[in-house]
């Protein structure tokens, strides 16, 4: 019960994703649940507390319902203009459509994402204007609902990509997973607990593609003539006045490098975090920091990712369904029965 516990038992344990859930570990089987006093700090947890003991009883009586991934083979692919003109079948435009953006590191539109049938996703990049525009035609003729994990995002990538979303048919999942109460809010959370589905997160998808980059971005770096920094005079403990010597870029550049060869597991994103009154004279002189972006992520990965989103949230939907039908007809801990 509680994150130190699960931790002493299995540094992998996520609780948010698995607590009440049972799993192997090297120390045998085990249920982690949020530790009680959880309710009491964060009210809001209770519900969930409650629902751990519920399964807990159920897994003891060999009862417990694990959600399994019925599509564990996915379609997912590039969009192609001819396969939307043949969308949906015989005109019918009343089912759900379920669609996510990526964004790069501007903020700029990456690309969309759609679902409409389980088990499969379609992408169209951002820059791909034929593609989208037939997307658009047939965005002017939906009647069914149209769903977004956290539109107050999204709402602001597909504008900037030109496409007009009927505001009226729009569903965001990830409100009607926060107004049931006893559920996590996000997409990868969910479709774990609810659905069996294993999802990527999107540091996991772009750090191993953005390392390089910056690495190299940093070794070039350190090959400029950096000035040295102003003297600066400040106040010690004791209250006496002294100069201090800040470091030059080109020492903290050395010395990250120098220990990043020696730890490979040291972070380069929070090097350049630490950096932040430097950032401007060195993209003067290197040109802009690569960052971590999902430009850097080879296409097919990018594909995988972006179209288990939108696949998650179709599938997501008709569970949250029903169990708002079960608000007033049974306790939470029992919605998903």
């Amino acid at each position: 019960m509680g994150v130190l516990a699960c931790y002493a038992l299995d540094p992998d344990i996520n609780l948010e994703l698995q607590h009440g859930i049972p799993l192997e570990t090297s120390w045998g089987t085990v249920f982690p649940m949020y530790h009680p006093a959880g309710g009491l700090h964060e009210p809001k947890k209770m519900l969930m507390i409650r629902n751990d003991w519920v399964r807990l009883g159920k897994y003891l009586k060999g009862k417990l319902k694990l959600s399994v991934d019925p599509y564990p083979d996915t379609d997912y692919r590039e969009a192609l203009p001819d396969e939307l003109l043949e969308f949906p079948a015989c005109n019918d435009y009343t089912f759900p459509l379920a669609c996510d953006t990526e964004s790069n590191r501007k903020r700029e539109p990456f690309c969309l994402s759609y679902s409409f049938c389980p088990g499969t996703g379609r992408l169209i990049r951002a820059e791909d204007t034929e593609t989208l525009s037939m997307f658009q035609a047939m965005l002017d003729h939906w009647e069914g609902p149209i769903l977004f994990h956290n539109w107050m995002y999204d709402s602001h990538v597909v504008e900037r990509m030109g496409l007009r979303f009927p505001h009226k048919r729009i569903v965001d999942t990830m409100v009607r997973a926060y107004h049931l109460g006893n559920l996590a809010q996000g997409l990868k959370a969910l479709a774990y607990r609810l659905l069996g589905m294993r999802m990527s997160d999107f540091d996991d998808v772009v750090t191993p593609y953005s390392t390089p980059l910056c690495l190299s971005y940093l070794r070039e770096a350190v090959n400029h003539e950096w000035p040295k920094p102003d003297e600066q005079t400040v106040r010690d403990p004791q209250g006496q006045w002294k100069l201090y010597k800040p470091q030059s870029m080109g020492t903290k550049l050395k010395r990250f490098l120098t220990d990043y060869s020696k730890h490979p597991d040291k972070d380069v994103f929070q090097a350049w975090d630490n950096w932040e009154d430097d950032h401007a004279q060195i993209e003067m002189v290197c040109g802009e920091w690569p960052g971590k972006s999902i430009e850097h992520v080879p296409m097919d990965k990018t594909i995988h990712y972006a179209c288990r989103d939108a696949d998650a949230t179709l599938r997501l939907w008709p569970v949250l369904q029903g169990m708002t039908r079960q608000v007033r007809r049974k306790l939470s801990e029992h919605w998903e029965d």
